[in-house]
């Protein structure tokens, strides 16, 4: 009986744990390297937005144009690198903005709210540089601004609410502070625990001040190349928030930085930044985007990652390995500080793009992983 009992319990467990995927590709050409969600037509149920198309969920049968639809060979570089959702111009209407190259303009495509025919392109910022930008609420006021560098300043754009379809205002965060329009890595999260978000980057983190003030920057090194989005998360639970990324966007290597005390970390490699299996078995290059969702429903972030696909044409170390999709189960110890991190396959042939999104898209309470990039668009239902 105790055999039995045993039995059952593990299965429970592993069936509770080790998620399955259901791999839905809708779309088998290059157009972007990104995909995001909403709901674009106000059924209730979450879209697709990749490259010039929105697929209609929750079957994602049906796609429909929003800009010309110009494919482009695996070996070249698309216009679309990145996108998000939001009602820009607050007409109740999901919106859909489009970060092109880097060093190239962001646009964003007005909803025409059921009606046929293309979206409404409008200019939101001239120039964005950074390989890695966000699209996320910086300050607080329950609006998303779009943070990037330009011109070696990192910035940060915000639409006018009364006036959404002029170009946003842009303010710069620094002086002179990083590379030019291929700059890798770049986030946000709050550091030091004052409730304002900062902004995160290879070579340290930027303060955000109380006012309008220049952001203060606090020197460290988390990655010498630069990686992909990074996040300020409590990954160990002992009340300080975290710092990940990854340690070479078009190499190896994926880490989270132990926070002691505000501006020291203390380094802990998840995967190596060699071609070598390291602490948890397992190697692939190539992380150009990164997540963070609570995938199996414990109530703590979990990272979703994986290959960028031929991001430079094969021509980098392990591009031609298989694109590989990961999420890694943070497990976090018995006590405040420990902390360690579980790998489950969810593909081996799709990987990310630049940016891989997380949202429920059939409604059954389980995070589901979006990804558009020289592979196609590709859903895995979990």
């Amino acid at each position: 009986m105790k055999a039995y009992l045993f039995v059952f319990s593990f299965c429970l467990f592993a069936s509770i744990c080790l998620a399955e995927f259901e791999k839905k590709q809708l779309e088998r050409r290059f157009f972007c390297e990104g995909a995001s969600v909403g709901d674009i037509n106000r059924d209730g149920h979450p879209d697709v937005i990749s490259g010039p198309y929105w697929y209609a969920g929750p079957s994602f049968a049906s796609r429909t144009e929003i800009y010309f639809p110009r494919p482009y060979p695996p070996a070249s570089y698309s216009e679309n690198f990145f996108s998000w959702t939001g009602d820009i111009n607050r007409d109740g209407w999901t919106d859909v903005l489009v970060v092109g190259f880097p060093g190239k303009a962001a646009n964003w495509f007005e909803n025409p709210q059921g009606k046929e025919g293309h979206w409404k392109e409008h200019t939101a910022v001239d120039t964005v540089d950074n390989e890695s930008p966000n699209f996320c609420d910086m300050n607080g006021d329950g609006s998303p601004e779009l943070i990037f560098s330009r011109g070696g300043v990192w910035m940060l754009a915000s639409v006018n609410p009364d006036k959404p379809e002029e170009k946003w205002t842009v303010r710069a965060l620094s002086g002179k502070a990083t590379g030019g329009k291929f700059t890798h890595g770049l986030g946000y999260g709050d550091v030091n625990g004052d409730g304002r978000m900062d902004l995160l980057a290879k070579n340290g983190w930027w303060e955000q001040p109380p006012g309008k003030g220049e952001w203060t920057h606090h020197a460290f090194t988390f990655s010498p190349g630069g990686g992909a989005q990074m996040y300020a998360y409590d990954f160990d639970g002992d009340g300080d928030n975290d710092v990940l990324t990854s340690l070479a966007a078009h190499a190896y290597g994926l880490a989270w930085f132990e926070n002691t005390g505000g501006k020291t970390f203390t380094p802990h490699i998840i995967m190596s930044r060699k071609n070598e299996p390291g602490p948890l078995n397992l190697s692939f290059s190539q992380l150009h985007a990164i997540e963070l969702a609570d995938m199996n429903g414990d109530g703590v972030k979990d990272i979703i990652t994986g290959k960028r696909y031929w991001a430079h044409n094969g021509r980098d170390v392990g591009g031609n390995d298989p694109a590989a999709l990961y999420w890694f189960e943070t497990r976090r110890g018995g006590t405040a500080g420990a902390c360690s991190f579980i790998p489950h396959k969810i593909d081996g042939d799709s990987g990310v793009g630049t940016q891989v999104a997380v949202a429920d898209m059939n409604g059954n309470g389980k995070p589901d992983v979006i990804v558009g990039n020289k592979k196609g668009t590709f859903v895995h239902l979990q």
